[in-house]
C-alpha cells in the first residue's frame, strides 16, 4: 500500500508511518557520497519534525548502516511522502553498495546487538553478522 501510494501520488496510509533503510558496502567500501546523502536526508527530516525516531540496528563492516526512521505523530502525510521520495532518488554505485528503502508500520524498538566479527568469503571479501538472528550475511554470489 505504501509503495503504491508513493507511485500514484496518493497520501500515505496512517499505518505506514516508518521506513527501514539499509545502505552498506558489498565487499568494497560503501559509496561514501551516497551514504552521506542518506544521513543528510534523515537529519533534515529530523530537523523539520517529519521524523522523530531514528533507530540504528547495525553498521556494515565495509561502512554504512541499517536502521529505521519513524514519522512524528504530527507529521503530515505529504511531508513523509516527500522524505521517502528524496530517499528513493539516491542511487549508490551498485558495484560497491547495497541500498534499500522499505516501508513498515513502525520501527521495532527491541534492539539486537551482534558481535562485530567478520567472515572471509571465497572471493576474498568479508561479511558481517546481521540482526536479529546475528547470522553472517551471505557471501557475494551466494544465496
Amino acid at each position: 500500500m505504501f509503495l503504491l501510494a508513493l507511485l500514484t501520488g496518493q497520501p500515505v496510509l496512517a499505518q505506514d508511518r516508518a521506513v527501514e533503510i539499509s545502505i552498506s558496502g558489498i565487499g568494497p567500501p560503501v559509496d561514501v557520497p551516497a551514504y552521506e546523502t542518506v544521513r543528510q536526508v534523515i537529519g533534515h527530516a529530523v530537523a523539520k519534525g517529519v521524523i522523530d525516531k531514528f533507530v540504528v540496528s547495525g553498521y556494515g563492516v565495509e561502512g554504512g548502516l541499517s536502521g529505521c526512521v519513524e514519522a512524528s505523530p504530527h507529521a503530515q502525510a505529504e511531508d513523509l511522502d516527500a522524505f521517502i521520495r528524496q530517499l528513493q532518488t539516491i542511487h549508490p554505485n551498485p558495484q560497491t553498495t547495497a541500498y534499500s528503502v522499505k516501508p513498515t508500520q513502525s520501527c521495532i524498538t527491541e534492539v539486537v546487538y551482534c558481535t562485530q566479527d567478520a567472515k572471509l568469503c571465497p572471493d576474498g571479501s568479508y561479511v558481517g553478522r546481521v540482526p536479529p538472528s546475528c547470522s553472517f550475511a551471505p557471501c557475494p554470489g551466494t544465496q
